[in-house]
């Protein structure tokens, strides 16, 4: 087993893709774990920046319930002025106090069990991201001509959470990381898990990596649409 205290060292070398990193993990003694337990000590990293980051936010801007009072009277004030009628103005009324609840959440703004709710989110998706990227990863290189075995790519491509180390800069008030950047950036780590493990052309890697991440967006697509569908069914039945 690595130490933990060499982490930063393999994140950081992965991120330019050095191929050290990969080699280490794919050659751990236990790859799977060694990987499982580098995405945990990320994972924790990023909901401790997260709560940092909400508490700094909070603390910089005004209180958030004057905040929300002020916008609601100017929304209901708007909408008055338009001639909203009084069925669609509750309803409308109603819609920002829900969307300010969720906005509230996904600053990291809202106290309580939600805040540690949305500080866990993150690492959670992290983890299943990676379980899911290192399995679609394996089946594909394996079938494009690979040699390596599953725990060596997961191991290796638990490196695709280096990226996410930039997310601590979240902890900055009012700072964000584009994940545009973390998928790119993912990708291409995923890319050099697989070419190393398995031993593949990079052309065969290359599109062994890209199969999980095109997985996630039509899977992600399909719930938005399943979504939009169930949430039309249950309107309509209301009617």
């Amino acid at each position: 087993m690595l130490q933990p205290k060499r982490y930063p060292e393999l994140l950081g070398k992965a991120l330019v893709l050095d191929a050290d990193p990969f080699v280490t993990l794919a050659d751990d003694d236990d790859p799977w774990i060694e990987g499982l337990f580098m995405v945990v000590c990320v994972g924790a990293a990023l909901a401790v920046a997260h709560l940092l980051g909400g508490l700094l936010r909070t603390a910089s801007l005004p209180p958030v319930d004057a905040m929300r009072e002020t916008l609601f009277q100017g929304w209901r004030a708007w909408l008055a002025a338009s001639g909203v009628p009084g069925p669609e103005l509750a309803a409308a009324e109603s819609a920002f106090v829900s969307a300010w609840d969720r906005g509230l959440g996904l600053m990291g703004l809202q106290g309580g069990p939600a805040r540690v709710f949305f500080a866990l989110f993150g690492p959670l998706a992290l983890l299943v991201q990676w379980l899911f990227w290192g399995a679609v990863s394996h089946i594909a290189a394996r079938l494009l001509g690979g040699q390596g075995k599953l725990a060596q790519t997961m191991g290796a491509t638990a490196l695709v959470a280096a990226p996410h180390l930039l997310v601590l800069l979240s902890a900055v008030p009012f700072v964000t990381v584009s994940r545009l950047l973390l998928a790119v950036w993912g990708t291409l780590i995923a890319y050099r898990a697989v070419e190393v493990v398995h031993d593949l052309p990079w052309r065969r890697a290359m599109v062994a990596a890209l199969v999980a991440p095109l997985a996630l967006a039509v899977l992600s697509m399909l719930g938005v649409v399943a979504g939009f569908t169930l949430l039309a069914g249950l309107r309509g039945g209301m009617l």
